[in-house]
């Protein structure tokens, strides 16, 4: 698996979920097997720019229990929201594996502890592993 260094964004932020935001993420619900509790989701800000959106669930306990299952779960959930059967590219990123979507939908995703992650990017900037390194460093409140 590649190890990668994105660029460092900085001033990321969040404000409350828009319907798009919404509903960008509806399709991980349909395809978690029932696995997920409903998400936390909140707009994505870079410099005070909406990028996109950000969707933290809470697994059922002893989903996660090996890698194999968190990578082929992750890989369904980024698919179905990137709308796409293409397989993502799995990169490290310091010491955390992520999906990246492929093809024309940017997603990214990874298993945090018991919670699943997923970012979309609505445009073509900022870079994917950039961003989903961002949301890393400075995650959103679940509350």
């Amino acid at each position: 698996m590649p190890r990668i260094s994105p660029p460092t964004l900085t001033a990321v932020g969040y404000g409350p979920a828009s319907p798009a935001d919404t509903s960008v993420f509806a399709p991980a619900l349909r395809h978690s097997g029932g696995l997920l509790a409903s998400p936390a989701v909140r707009t994505l800000r870079v410099g005070g720019q909406d990028v996109g959106g950000v969707a933290v669930y809470s697994t059922k306990k002893g989903v996660a229990a090996t890698p194999r299952f968190q990578d082929q779960y992750v890989e369904q959930l980024v698919n179905a929201v990137a709308r796409t059967s293409s397989p993502p590219r799995f990169v490290r990123v310091g010491d955390q594996v992520i999906a990246l979507s492929r093809g024309h939908s940017a997603v990214a995703g990874w298993f945090d502890g018991n919670r699943v992650v997923l970012v979309y990017r609505q445009s073509g900037t900022p870079d994917l592993a950039a961003l989903a390194a961002g949301v890393r460093t400075a995650p959103p409140s679940t509350r």
